[in-house]
């Protein structure tokens, strides 16, 4: 009996130096790294990675300290491996998500550029974005060069804004992609007379730039910091603000893509000068031809005649019809009279 005694005692007394030890000194625990793999699911955003592996749904959350050079394209389908641990809140947060990748390869003519703006569509990959817009989806090829270092990662529905070009098997290719706020944007318009009431035009989008010389009275290229646009120029264009498209003149244009894929522009804004102020009319007018200069502006013509240059001012009771965009070199015929500040103004210009 004694024994037994001092056996259940001596089972105690190791029991409670086991337990003081414990207390005394802790076992320190650091968080271990788990790895997973599957497949990334459509609920997939760019805080929160679904991934869907042979035990279920995770649910893993992306910092901004994730790692996710080795997988930009989170988009449904796409099998990915995600370095994680358990945080102090409990959920898996990502260290690292790397997948594979697969791009094309084309020539791309980048001297002309177009920019663009939309969301993620469904079906998008590493190799192609599907870029939904208002008047439909564009797709858009993904090179090896194609910059994406401006997007943390692809998810559905995300916002983008992307330069591109054509390549030589047709596609239009990204040249670069950056995250975009904002999906649409106005255009305001100065009055008629260059005054300060404005009328706001809705356009899908807009830009500003220089007129390049390649520009037409049909096509408007325009040079931006993201390269070259070649707008087509709309019959119902609305350039109350715009009358001259001289190279090298600043202007801004409101634009949306057709069903054509051109882009087109209905709404131009002239930033280099307004309309001159209006003036009274002499009675008698002249009528004179030439080709219009590279010095014009909104508010003055030069037009080359025979007899050398003529600064003819332009302001609100000059009539365009016959002619709504000035451009360098056309000719044209102008009816001017000779206003109070001692300039001719010109009171309607038509082709020639």
């Amino acid at each position: 009996m004694k024994r037994i005694i001092s056996r259940v005692m001596s089972i105690a007394l190791a029991a409670m130096l086991i337990t003081i030890c414990a207390i005394s000194f802790p076992i320190i625990s650091e968080a271990a790294e788990s790895t997973f793999s599957g497949t990334v699911s459509e609920k997939t955003t760019s805080d929160i990675l679904f991934l869907v592996t042979n035990g279920g749904t995770m649910e893993i959350k992306i910092d901004a300290t994730t790692d996710l050079t080795g997988a930009k394209f989170l988009l449904p389908g796409n099998k990915v491996t995600c370095v994680c641990s358990v945080g102090s809140d409990e959920y898996w947060h990502a260290s690292r998500i790397s997948g594979s990748s697969s791009v094309g390869s084309a020539a791309v003519d980048t001297s002309k550029t177009y920019t663009v703006t939309g969301t993620v569509g469904k079906g998008s990959n590493e190799g192609l974005l599907y870029l939904k817009m208002s008047d439909g989806t564009m797709e858009l090829k993904l090179d090896t060069t194609t910059d994406v270092s401006g997007v943390k990662a692809f998810v559905l529905g995300k916002s983008l804004r992307v330069v591109c070009a054509r390549g030589t098997d047709a596609y239009m290719h990204a040249i670069s992609i950056t995250d975009n706020n904002a999906t649409s944007t106005a255009v305001t318009t100065a009055s008629s007379d260059g005054s300060s009431p404005a009328t706001a035009i809705s356009s899908q989008y807009s830009v500003t730039g220089t007129v390049d010389k390649a520009t037409t009275a049909s096509t408007l290229y325009l040079s931006t910091k993201d390269g070259m646009y070649e707008m087509k120029i709309d019959s119902g264009l609305n350039n109350s603000a715009c009358h001259a498209l001289i190279p090298g003149q600043s202007v801004t244009a409101g634009f949306y893509r057709g069903s054509d894929e051109w882009l087109h522009t209905n709404v131009l804004v002239n930033n280099t000068s307004k309309l001159s102020a209006t003036t009274t009319l002499d009675a008698s007018q002249l009528t004179v031809s030439g080709s219009i200069g590279g010095s014009t502006t909104e508010s003055t013509l030069y037009l080359v005649t025979s007899g050398g240059t003529m600064q003819i001012r332009m302001d609100a009771t000059t009539n365009f019809s016959a002619c709504p965009i000035l451009i360098k070199g056309k000719n044209v015929q102008v009816v001017c009279q000779r206003g109070a500040d001692e300039y001719y103004h010109a009171v309607s210009i038509a082709n020639k």
